[in-house]
């Protein structure tokens, strides 16, 4: 029977008759017909399928077949196995990707315990398991819990693989952008460098991975005013995004943002605004001139006519990059966000506090909108839709400001106008209104 069905799959791939194998084959490793072997080889075809599945969109199926996958693992190996824990994972990737986290994380405590009681201190399976978790808080904001899995996961990663391996800088990069997001930049900057050092040296590099390794290290040290370390970063990564793009490319257009902003930093005024010109001008014709990255070109000029203090000109490519937003992204993206804090700022300026909380309401929904509680309601999977991309949540992006922002009282605004503005929770009591708002008690 199992040899027929076999055949017969090389031969017919109609998907009602594809179904009806798997559905038969999962009967037959229930009732433990199937010989252990083949209920092995049986459990990675039904992962591979919960994530083919799930990357179709098919939300609910892709759910139920790793569930499939992990009475399958303990029916064949048992309640303590490490085969199981790894399709446990399977299942938590999954509802990881609907953005079920309290899901996810019930599965994946799960497969680090059995992984912790069956295998040694050190294995790489501990690493993964660790690292899925990471991946899963910090997504939730939850950075002081990140931080240490990190840490333990490029500690076994390195002891097993050595320093140079990709997974081990992967992982140090990871560590690495966590510290960089924190603020924790005399810690972000040592591992930058360690992933540099590592790429340059290897000859299968590719050159946008150095060319982003360049960018977090010369970020981190803009974060702290050390301008002299950031230029020759940015001119080498606007060196390599050439060689490789040439200089009509959106990645060179990228290079060219990034040294335009650090000549800002520097009150460099006329060079910043050629390279913004430069930046913009590839965009729009390469990305065409509807696309986000136009929006963020001109928010990006907008800022530099701000800091200048030529507010009409800010203001016309504001809302230019407003009006690309609203169409192209979804509700709650963070770069809306920024754009009408950038607005709400440029009339606080003025004085025209009319239109001041006009943006500033509407900023406010749109953080409601980034922030609103995970619900299993309001899951794809739950709501049986059938468009080919996800609705855009902005949680992932916006939870790290779920601490500090001010959700029921308006944040003060205090003129920087290129950011949300964020106070540290440590720092600042941000309950009941203890900071007044500026925008609404002017």
């Amino acid at each position: 029977m199992i040899k027929t069905i076999t055949t017969f799959e090389n031969h017919v791939s109609h998907p009602v008759i594809h179904t009806i194998k798997m559905a038969l084959l999962l009967t037959l490793a229930t009732l433990c017909i199937l010989p252990a072997y083949a209920r092995g080889e049986l459990l990675t075809d039904v992962e591979t399928e919960a994530l083919m599945l799930n990357k179709q969109e098919r939300y609910s199926e892709a759910v139920n077949t790793a569930k499939e996958s992990v009475k399958i693992a303990e029916d064949t190996f048992g309640a303590d196995h490490p085969r199981l824990a790894r399709a446990m994972s399977v299942l938590g990737l999954i509802y990881f990707s609907q953005e079920k986290y309290s899901d996810a994380e019930s599965v994946y405590l799960q497969a680090l315990k059995i992984d912790e009681n069956a295998l040694v201190k050190d294995h790489p399976d501990l690493a993964t398991d660790l690292d899925n978790l990471a991946l899963l808080y910090q997504a939730q904001g939850r950075y002081a819990e990140c931080i240490p899995l990190y840490k333990r996961v490029l500690e076994i990663r390195e002891k097993a693989f050595g320093r140079n391996k990709p997974i081990v800088v992967t992982s140090r990069n990871r560590l690495g952008s966590l510290y960089y997001s924190q603020g924790m930049y005399d810690e972000a900057i040592p591992l930058f460098k360690q992933t540099l050092a590592i790429k340059e040296k290897t000859s299968e590099s590719d050159l946008d991975s150095i060319v982003a390794t360049l960018n977090l290290l010369a970020l981190s040290y803009h974060a702290q005013g050390k301008y002299d370390k950031v230029e020759p970063l940015l001119e080498r990564a606007l060196a390599i995004s050439e060689k490789k793009h040439g200089q009509l490319h959106p990645e060179y257009a990228t290079s060219l943002n990034n040294l335009a902003g650090l000549y800002k930093a520097q009150d460099r005024f006329t060079k910043s605004l050629q390279l913004y010109k430069r930046a913009l001008d590839i965009r729009e014709r390469t990305l065409g001139p509807d696309h986000p990255d136009v929006a963020r070109s001109l928010s990006s000029m907008g800022a530099l006519y701000f800091s200048k203090g030529r507010f009409a000109e800010a203001e016309r490519l504001y809302k230019r990059a407003l009006s690309i937003s609203e169409r192209a992204l979804k509700p709650g993206h963070p770069d809306m966000a920024t754009l009408l804090n950038n607005l709400v700022v440029l009339y606080n300026t003025q004085g025209k506090r009319a239109k001041a909380q006009h943006y500033h309401k509407r900023l406010m929904s749109t953080w409601d909108s980034a922030l609103k509680p995970e619900s299993s309601d309001t899951s794809p999977a739950t709501q049986g839709t059938t468009q080919k991309e996800k609705p855009y949540s902005g949680r992932v992006y916006a939870s790290k400001f779920s601490r500090s922002f001010h959700r029921r009282n308006c944040v003060e605004l205090t003129g920087n106008e290129e950011e949300i503005i964020e106070f540290k929770s440590r720092k600042h009591a941000m309950r009941d209104g203890a900071i007044p708002c500026k925008t609404c008690n002017p």
